[in-house]
């Protein structure tokens, strides 16, 4: 067993929600988790010791909403793709994720469940990159939301057999497309409810037996509240909070992942690029959506902090200002970081028994947000990794349209 210790540092204590100065934490390089922590001296028999020079230290960041395959700059129509192109550019955007701080990810649809593949690689350890919890392909309904890249149901007995067959697959997420959105269909609009209750009680029903968590996304009004009633264990963008919903969001303990980011770079990076059809109904959501959010983090909604990567102009790098985005809206810093850190269970904290995923800063982010945008070093299992050359050079800058914000 070879231990590596990490000390002179300020490590944040998520329980706490604050930086612990003079702090240490012991490394078994084998498996990658902590085995000690502490303050002040470091143990007598510590084996190595590494100096980290009184910098800020937070666990690595988890984005639970990303889509992994896609292209997205420069912007251009996507061409047929062979599997390996596929593969190589999920490593391609993986690999950005990781020199962005995020360690770990959530990815909420892929065509051909390519992402179950690469949840196994982690599994496994032959992929050693940002982690993976797939969901393969989406499930929508007949003609709606993204039909022609997800699977499409109808009925409850539909969707039932549908969460199975995902499983099978070997899924560790579900995702449901149940209302329309923006960027698929010119004349679908966001408010337009596409999944049944049932329908979505039916799958959730399914995957909860078998310990597996539903992710919906649902930005109409009605939807959001059927997606609560049917038990689904998160709400992906939410467009529209009225107090009804605010109240199940709070009774069911659901979380809320806003994507604050996808409409927002939809305006910021594509007004003049893209269809202006999409344009026109981002620019119809924006401010409700920022709004919505708002009302939940000012009370007390579970928070989960996902991006939507691989939309429209919506980067792999994009992390930090979907956090910048929440601060904008109405969340605290410390509920930013809560939510970066704490949704997965053997990462988002360094304490012993997790697995020591981990970013360096210069200062502090619970200060000052931004500073999630500069990351200086990154290490997963333990080891720093060598981030040269992952950085996207093509992400284009956020001066197009005219928000205020």
């Amino acid at each position: 067993m070879s231990i590596r210790t990490y000390h002179n540092a300020q490590v944040y204590d998520v329980a706490q929600a604050k930086f612990i100065p003079n702090s240490w934490f012991s490394v078994d390089l084998t498996t990658g988790r902590i085995t000690a922590t502490g303050t002040g001296a470091t143990p007598a028999d510590a084996q190595e010791l590494v100096d980290l020079n009184n910098k800020f230290i937070t666990p690595g960041m988890i984005n639970t909403h990303v889509h992994i395959i896609n292209k997205v700059f420069p912007y251009g129509p996507k061409a047929s793709r062979e599997p390996f192109e596929i593969a190589m550019q999920a490593q391609a955007n993986l690999n950005e994720m990781l020199a962005s701080g995020v360690t770990y990810t959530r990815v909420l649809a892929t065509a051909q469940s390519f992402d179950i593949g690469m949840q196994k690689m982690t599994l496994n350890g032959q992929w050693r990159g940002t982690g993976v919890v797939a969901s393969g392909r989406a499930f929508s309904t007949i003609g709606g939301h993204a039909s022609k890249i997800g699977e499409a149901l109808s009925g409850p007995e539909e969707f039932r057999a549908g969460v199975r067959r995902r499983i099978e697959q070997g899924a560790h997420a579900i995702k449901y497309m149940a209302s329309g959105g923006i960027a698929f269909d010119q004349f679908e609009q966001p408010d337009m409810p596409q999944m049944t209750e049932a329908e979505m009680a039916a799958g959730v029903d399914v995957a909860h037996r078998r310990g597996i968590k539903v992710a919906a996304h649902a930005e109409a009004l009605q939807t959001v509240k059927e997606a609560l009633r049917a038990g689904v264990d998160s709400v992906e963008h939410a467009f529209v909070i009225d107090d009804e919903a605010l109240e199940l969001f709070q009774s069911t303990g659901t979380y809320l992942t806003p994507t604050l980011v996808a409409p927002y770079v939809i305006i910021k990076r594509g007004d003049g690029l893209l269809p202006q059809w999409m344009v026109d109904k981002a620019y119809k959501w924006v401010d409700s959506h920022f709004a919505a959010f708002g009302k939940a983090a000012k009370n007390g909604v579970n928070l989960a902090l996902g991006t939507d990567a691989g939309s429209p102009l919506n980067g792999y790098a994009d992390t930090a200002l979907e956090a910048e985005l929440w601060s904008i809206a109405g969340a605290t810093n410390a509920q930013i970081l809560q939510a970066l850190f704490t949704n997965a269970a053997d990462y988002g904290e360094l304490v012993p028994g997790k697995m020591a995923d981990f970013v360096v800063f210069d200062a502090s982010p619970l200060a000052d947000i931004k500073v999630l945008q500069e990351p200086k070093r990154v290490a997963k299992f333990g080891e720093f990794v060598d981030t040269t050359g992952f950085q996207n050079p093509y992400i284009l800058p956020l001066d197009k349209g005219h928000l205020a914000y």
